[in-house]
This record gives structure tokens, sequence and C-alpha cells, in this order.
């Protein structure tokens, strides 16, 4: 009668186990994910993408939150407003800029 009673208590102890660490791996997860901003080049001028855990987020080929469809003037515009959606998508924010964010950065888009 004694090796059912512990069969038993080592199949609860292992799915025990299996369970803490399945939902320890699931959160760890969802505390690491990859993010990764590339910048491109477009018709329109420059762009950028945001990757999370290498599937494209974001993907922004015009200057944003200003009227028109016009892309970056240069790589290094589209990085600086890139740059700040992912610091604030880090930080656990709405990825977005407004228009006098952008102007104070002095962004205008390709004619």
């Amino acid at each position: 009668m004694q090796r059912p009673v512990l069969r038993g208590l080592i199949v609860l102890a292992a799915a025990t186990f299996f369970y803490i660490g399945f939902r320890q791996h699931r959160q760890w997860k969802k505390d690491h994910v990859l993010i990764e901003l590339k910048p491109f080049q477009t018709s329109k001028g420059w762009g950028y993408n945001i990757y999370t855990d290498g599937k494209v987020y974001i993907h922004q080929d015009i200057v944003p939150a200003l009227p028109g469809n016009r892309g970056f003037r240069t790589r290094e515009d589209a990085m600086a407003v890139g740059t700040k959606i992912y610091d604030r998508l880090k930080a656990g924010q709405m990825p977005m800029v407004t228009a006098e964010e952008v102007q104070q950065m002095g962004i205008t888009p390709q004619p």
C-alpha cells in the first residue's frame, strides 16, 4: 500500500515543479523581449523599423505626427525619432511622438 502512495507523491511533486518552471519561463520571456531599431532607405527618403523578438512591430516609412506622406530627410533623423520610440517602448510607454516633439528635434520631412 505504501508504493502507490509514494508514486502518487512523486508524480504530484514532479507536476508541481514542472508547473512552477513553466510559469517562471513564461514570465522571463515576457520580461525579456528583444527590441531592435533599424533604419532603411525608401523612395521617399529614410524610415525605420522596430523589431520585437525578430518580428516587425513598427514600420515607419514617413515622418510621424506631421502632415503629409513624406519620409525622413536623413538616416540620422529617422534614427533620432526611432530612438525616442524605442526608449518609450523599453519604458513601457506608448510608442508615439507628437508634432511638437518632432519639430523640437529639428526634423523636417523630405520635400
